[in-house]
């Protein structure tokens, strides 16, 4: 029997193969947070950037007269172009801008393109994830295939489909984390340290109180000639030295108020009564005369 030399040669390049997800032992590869919150952050990003100019764009065009409930939907507007995006190009085996970069595709549970509803679905529930403080998009890091409360809640999941070298992860990481701490940032400047109403309303209550007493140095520099450091002394000016120390103590931090004087000048400086004691001031903005020289 004659042998032949079986020469094996590799098959063609399927079209569309660099897009398919990458085997691994239970299926394809399930993407991982650092890359899903870099490609979230590249979509959302642009909606949230060009809410603002575009508004004033069509204020200033009179399409609209600017109010609160304007504004407001006018965000409810640019969200629901967002919600159409997601829904778009989450669906059908298609890919939103930041998932293409980081070469990720959300899938249906059984490894199929995922329909337009259940996309759909997908992107109202991102509102989910973020209104329990963000932990269903932290969920993404301990759950099974790294799903996100989205991802549940849709019955998707999503997977990469072109492995990344060791600098591409580090670059990832460093992005992500890099993203993470500048958002973090700004949400705690608008939230936590950002001075709320009633705040601002205890801190001009403050300088009110402090003005008042600004004004009782003038009118005692009217009397006698020079500023004085005597509290007393301004509060018996106005008759009731009881209703003094009842609006001190209601506006004021205790044992925070602080005059300061020369005789020529004063300084009054004290605390408001909110969480931070923010530090509220008041000088004089006329010098009291100079003493008499006597020859």
């Amino acid at each position: 029997m004659e042998n032949n030399n079986l020469e094996f040669k590799p098959l063609p390049e399927i079209p569309g193969q660099e897009d398919m997800a990458l085997p691994g032992a239970d299926g394809p590869v399930p993407a991982g947070f650092n890359e899903r919150f870099v490609a979230y952050v590249i979509d959302a990003l642009p909606f949230v950037l060009i809410t603002y100019p575009t508004l004033r764009l069509a204020v200033k065009a009179g399409f609209f007269p600017y109010t609160t409930g304007n504004e407001w939907l006018w965000k409810f507007l640019w969200i629901g172009v967002y919600v159409v995006y997601e829904t778009i190009f989450s669906s059908g085996g298609r890919a939103t801008l930041g998932k293409y970069l980081l070469n990720i595709r959300v899938r249906a549970n059984d490894g199929g393109d995922l329909s337009v509803p259940r996309a759909f679905l997908r992107s109202l529930a991102y509102f989910l994830s973020s209104a329990t403080l963000n932990i269903g998009y932290l969920m993404a890091l301990g759950t099974e295939n790294h799903r996100a409360l989205h991802d549940l809640v849709a019955g998707s999941r999503v997977v990469s489909v072109r492995e990344r070298g060791d600098l591409a992860n580090g670059l990832v990481l460093a992005v992500s984390w890099g993203m993470m701490v500048i958002l973090g940032g700004t949400w705690l400047n608008n939230t936590v340290l950002k001075i709320s109403p009633s705040e601002k309303k205890q801190i001009i209550a403050a300088h009110r109180t402090i003005s008042k007493v600004a004004k009782l140095e003038v009118i005692y520099m009217k009397r006698e000639g020079r500023y004085t450091n005597d509290l007393r002394a301004l509060a018996d000016l106005t008759g009731n030295v009881n209703a003094v120390r009842a609006e001190l103590f209601k506006t004021l931090e205790p044992n925070t108020l602080v005059i300061a004087s020369n005789g020529r000048r004063f300084r009054i400086t004290a605390k408001a009564r909110n969480w931070r004691k923010t530090e509220v001031e008041v000088a004089s903005s006329v010098d009291a005369p100079p003493p008499p020289e006597y020859p």
